[in-house]
């Protein structure tokens, strides 16, 4: 495996160095990344996912980096167990310097295609699930005096984006959710990650796709961000242009280029259906 944290530079590669990190989604995507970058560095793991399998192939594959590991098998859903997650974590670290709200699914829902059960996970894991998270670590947080709260939002959170209304409100809730307690708690860091398109599962069955990149160069991007002090970070750097840009936009201009894009998609969908049948 190569050695991703030598590619951090060197004030990220101190500020990560031996930190209590507890995080969640840990065993694919962008939390797989995110061990697999900081682990050469000596850092206290606490990793959770529903599929524990996979967090103890991680934590085998890595044993050797000189970072120790803890994981649990956890729905995030489950706000007790999450809660004894991160408890049972700091009871055997002794502190927790980092906990990352990273746990989220994807969810069409377009008003034509409603589902109620995707529409709920949606909520529950997206946005509950990291509500339960950073609420249980900032309860060991706060008495300590300090520690740092990330949460992986989304670029969807630009705008309500046409099909995607419950996905897009999960991730700018969240946005709210921490810039609300970044405002109420100074002695506390707080970090939100926008991604745009990162070769993930959530999105491999997506058709388009623009500037995409690979989960190691979104794991270094974030942990250098989480490392400098930002509050809000979008990337890349295309992806933040865009998100400024479309945020700018009058509603009314917003809502007349959606329309637009909807009705030339809804031409496009039956041509494309004839040319594969």
């Amino acid at each position: 495996m190569a050695n991703h944290s030598q590619q951090l530079p060197g004030a990220v590669q101190a500020f990560w160095q031996g930190k209590a990190l507890f995080l969640t989604g840990a065993s694919s995507g962008l939390g797989r990344a995110v061990v697999e970058a900081l682990a050469p560095l000596g850092v206290h793991f606490g990793l959770v996912s529903r599929r524990e399998a996979l967090l103890a192939e991680l934590s085998d594959r890595l044993a050797d980096t000189g970072s120790r590991f803890w994981y649990r098998a956890v729905d995030v859903r489950d706000r007790d167990a999450l809660y004894r997650a991160v408890a049972d974590f700091h009871r055997q670290a002794g502190r927790l310097d980092v906990v990352w709200a990273n746990s989220g699914v994807g969810a069409k829902t377009s008003w034509r295609s409603w589902d109620w059960d995707a529409v709920e996970t949606c909520l529950d894991v997206n946005l509950k699930g990291a509500i339960y998270t950073i609420r249980a670590g900032l309860e060991v947080m706060r008495p300590q005096g300090q520690g740092t709260v990330v949460a992986t939002g989304s670029a969807a959170s630009m705008r309500g984006l046409p099909g995607s209304g419950i996905y897009c409100t999960t991730k700018i809730g969240l946005h709210y959710f921490v810039e609300s307690l970044a405002a109420e708690m100074p002695e506390i860091r707080f970090c939100i990650l926008h991604p745009g398109f990162v070769d993930t599962p959530i999105n491999q069955d997506m058709p388009n796709r623009p500037w995409l990149m690979t989960p190691q160069k979104a794991a270094r991007l974030m942990l250098t961000a989480v490392a400098r002090g930002r509050f809000i970070y979008i990337y890349p750097f295309q992806m933040r242009l865009l998100y400024r840009l479309v945020r700018a936009l009058p509603s009314r201009l917003y809502l007349w280029g959606s329309h637009r894009t909807v009705s030339r998609a809804s031409r496009e969908k039956p041509e494309k259906q004839n040319q594969l049948s």
